[in-house]
């Protein structure tokens, strides 16, 4: 106030010009606003802004409740949302049915956006395990067993959403993969030098360790390559094959005057050395073709529930209404006529998650996402 009546308002002429000359000018006129032709103070000076300072005590929707709850706990309260809506918990569990689910591991209803995401599989596996604990339960204390609704409800949401199962034909598998259990590769390897293979790995260390009870003429030649300083016999081949690497191989080309030698790449041994583990690591996808159907499902079925178990989370947010919104004012002023879907969308990810990131390209309406999805979580 002091300021004001010393130099004048921020936003008024030569004040105004003189702040605008800082980096950070625009933010400082920020502190006034006009109401009704008047500079006055901007509300920070009278209340906070960032948070309603008032609790909510009643809300319009089973929606607008749901976000309340999370926005205060970070979860679904439904004791908290029924005194909101003024409704029953079963009839706001009804009302919110396919927007929330059950989840007997936490005892807590979970949001669909977040009980139906990451690994899908092995949250249905958990229940299901949780289901047969149960049934045993209720069979040692000579009970009638029946699942609860609620549990069989979310179960089958989560296997609805399985991602479509990649068959043994459309996968891709390569020699030395983490994932294939080392005891494929042995097997391979076996049958592939005709005596007896053992390959570990270590995880910490991620190196492979191949062990052979007996050299023969396939390791000690045939898949064998002699280099100018020493020979790479099979087992050492495999062990490049299954990190994908290939020797650094030298050779002498003569001697300098101190009589060392003078050492060079030897192009013509790596190559040879590179076509052998070539050899070793593209004829791991035949000899799995002629695997029997029941190693390939084992094998497609391990690669499923390793990778192919995720979903990403998706966000509905259709059911918002925004009632402090004035579109109106909005189409009169900037020409926005309606709310896109995908704003929407954004809007109830942000409430959901109380923040995130909005990546959309430019000119898709970030800005008025920042803002309602803002205003809203103030609102509520």
């Amino acid at each position: 106030d002091q300021f004001v009546k010393d130099f004048g308002h921020l936003n008024m002429g030569q004040m105004t010009k003189l702040l605008l000359m800082d980096a950070h000018g625009r933010d400082t006129l920020a502190i006034e606003r006009v109401e009704n032709g008047q500079f006055i103070k901007a509300d920070i000076f009278d209340h906070p802004v960032s948070f309603n300072i008032n609790e909510v005590t009643q809300v319009d929707t089973p929606e607008e409740a749901l976000s309340a709850s999370l926005n205060k706990y970070g979860r679904v309260e439904l004791d908290y949302m029924a005194n909101l809506v003024s409704m029953t918990e079963d009839e706001l569990t009804k009302s919110l049915e396919g927007k929330i689910y059950y989840n007997p591991l936490t005892w807590h209803y979970e949001v669909k956006d977040r009980f139906i995401a990451g690994n899908v599989i092995q949250k249905a596996e958990s229940i299901e395990n949780w289901l047969e604990k149960q049934k045993e339960f209720a069979e040692t204390d000579r009970e009638e067993y029946t699942p609860d609704p609620r549990v069989v409800e979310s179960l089958e949401a989560l296997k609805a959403s399985f991602p479509e199962r990649i068959q043994f034909a459309d996968l891709d598998f390569n020699f030395g993969e983490r994932w294939i259990p080392t005891g494929i590769f042995s097997a391979y390897m076996t049958q592939l030098y005709g005596t007896d293979i053992r390959i570990g790995y270590s995880e910490s260390m991620d190196e492979f360790s191949v062990a052979c009870s007996e050299k023969n003429m396939k390791i000690t030649e045939e898949f064998c390559v002699h280099g100018y300083y020493r020979s790479y016999d099979g087992i050492a081949l495999l062990k490049h094959a299954l990190h994908n690497t290939c020797p650094d191989m030298m050779k002498s080309i003569g001697k300098d005057d101190n009589g060392n030698d003078i050492k060079v790449r030897d192009a013509e041994g790596i190559q040879l050395a590179n076509a052998k583990i070539d050899e070793i690591r593209n004829g791991f996808s035949d000899w799995l073709e002629e695997q029997s159907p029941e190693f390939k499902e084992r094998l497609t079925d391990m690669y499923n529930r390793k990778f192919n178990c995720y979903v990403r989370p998706t966000y509905d947010g259709s059911h918002q209404t925004f009632p402090d919104l004035d579109m109106k004012s909005l189409e009169r002023r900037y020409g926005i006529k309606s709310i896109y879907g995908s704003q929407k969308d954004c809007i109830w990810m942000l409430k959901q998650n109380g923040g995130g990131i909005c990546d959309h390209e430019v000119g898709t309406g970030k800005t008025l996402i920042m803002c309602i999805a803002a205003h809203e979580m103030k609102r509520l």
